[in-house]
């Protein structure tokens, strides 16, 4: 029984030398992953400016096509239904043009 126990002492401090030892180095490695990031992040960082800036005005020219797309549609449509209009503003000049026509005119006033 004191072999057990003595063998368990000598195994949990050699755990405690381990963690000892092991948690510096962690806590390095933990930094200098923490450092590169930052590092890498700083690098990266005009790229991912640039990145935003271009998707952004794509978006924006995106959103201006698809605008003009919509009105040019409404436009059509718009233009559609008048088509059967032709006729009826065709009659409407022709009797204008008429109606015009019939007038009697005044004569130009005489300058002295």
């Amino acid at each position: 029984m004191v072999e057990l126990a003595g063998v368990l002492v000598l195994l949990g401090a050699l755990f405690t030398l381990l963690v000892l030892l092991a948690a510096p180095l962690i806590l390095a490695f933990f930094l200098v992953a923490t450092i590169l990031r930052l590092v890498f992040f700083v690098i990266f960082l005009p790229f991912r400016i640039l990145g935003w800036t271009v998707g952004i005005g794509l978006g924006a020219l995106g959103l201006a096509l698809k605008g003009a797309f919509l009105a040019g549609i409404v436009a059509f449509l718009i233009l559609a239904g008048f088509v059967p209009l032709i006729p009826i503003l065709l009659l409407g000049g022709l009797v204008y043009l008429l109606v015009r026509s019939a007038r009697r005119r005044e004569a130009p006033p005489v300058s002295a």
